[in-house]
């Protein structure tokens, strides 16, 4: 009977090629038992993807809705603390305001105003809060502040007062280049853009907007009633406290209708954060669901797997048993 041998040199590769084969097994079904995901996708959906890129597809685009609403609540929490400095300060100034009367003595008006003063600066600083680089009251133009400093709106203040005796003259001045259109305020208080930011979007077909200006009618007027006061501090009727007083009082005056405003708008912002968290919740939830049904299609049984493994290691052992047995025959053991 004939047969057809296999040379050495061919049953080498033979064994060489099977001993990759075996490795590379093992080394998958190691992989798969640790991550318990099969590492052959392919073969899982035999060449069809459609289900697994529609899958990755969505986590994509929730990923990219969720970090937009992180960006979003960040966004809006500072300037939800922004205005409640606002606030705060405008409420310490009005009660100090109040406190000092119209028989207030130099030395009570004058400590009064610095108060209001400092405050004043506190405003204007936390009107140009920015958030990574980016100033959150200034509309579109985000690169620099919204508001100028308080010593350059204070100084074009004491300008246009030049000449004005009375409580009531300043007032009127200091209103019309506030509330003016093209005035003082418009031209060398607010620096930032009159087109606000667009709207967030962090979810489909839904978005939130947390734009506002510091060019808005709220903070005008806060910056007004701050400024009569901060101008009685940097010398204004210096020569006449009556008129001082009935400035002071003014100044509490508008703080005192501001406050209603300023409410109002740390509401919408706070809406606007709950809308953010609702959201950023929902998302969160759908991508976890989308998580663990791509986990289950791609998952491997484990015992399966290590059963699999197991046999894999056995023949690779055998695999070398018999190579060490075959490099140790020899023509002498042959013949015998």
């Amino acid at each position: 009977m004939s047969y057809i041998s296999t040379g050495d040199m061919a049953q080498t590769y033979m064994i060489r090629r099977q001993n990759s084969q075996l490795k590379m097994t093992t080394a998958r079904l190691a992989n798969e038992l640790s991550t318990g995901q099969t590492s052959d996708v392919a073969k899982r959906f035999n060449g069809d993807f459609t289900m697994v890129a529609g899958i990755e597809t969505s986590l994509k685009t929730l990923q990219a809705y969720k970090s937009a609403a992180n960006e979003a609540a960040h966004f809006a929490s500072t300037m939800q603390t922004a205005l409640e400095v606002m606030q705060t300060q405008t409420t310490a100034s009005v009660s100090a305001l109040l406190l000092t009367g119209n028989s207030a003595s130099q030395t009570q008006i004058q400590n009064t105003a610095s108060d209001v003063r400092q405050r004043f600066d506190a405003v204007v600083s936390s009107l140009n809060t920015q958030v990574g680089g980016r100033s959150i009251f200034s509309g579109t133009n985000t690169d620099g502040p919204a508001i100028a400093s308080p010593e350059i709106i204070l100084e074009e203040l004491q300008l246009a007062i030049a000449g004005e005796t009375t409580a009531a003259g300043i007032t009127s001045v200091v209103d019309n280049w506030f509330n003016t259109s093209g005035g003082g305020f418009e031209t060398i208080g607010y620096l930032g853009s009159t087109t606000q930011l667009a709207p967030f979007q962090i979810g489909a077909d839904r978005d939130v907007d947390v734009s506002f200006t510091a060019s808005g009618p709220m903070v005008r007027e806060t910056l007004q009633g701050l400024a009569l006061a901060a101008l009685v501090s940097d010398g204004a009727l210096s020569e006449n406290i009556s008129e001082q007083s009935l400035l002071l009082r003014s100044s509490a005056d508008g703080l005192l209708a501001i406050r209603e405003k300023q409410t109002e708008i740390r509401a919408k912002v706070g809406t606007a954060e709950a809308q953010i968290d609702t959201a950023t919740a929902q998302t969160s939830t759908e991508i976890s669901a989308l998580e663990i049904v791509k986990s289950e299609l791609l998952s491997v049984d484990p015992y399966d797997t290590a059963s699999e493994l197991e046999a894999v290691q056995t023949q690779l052992e055998t695999l070398y048993a018999l190579t060490a047995r075959m490099s140790r025959l020899s023509l002498v053991d042959f013949l015998r």
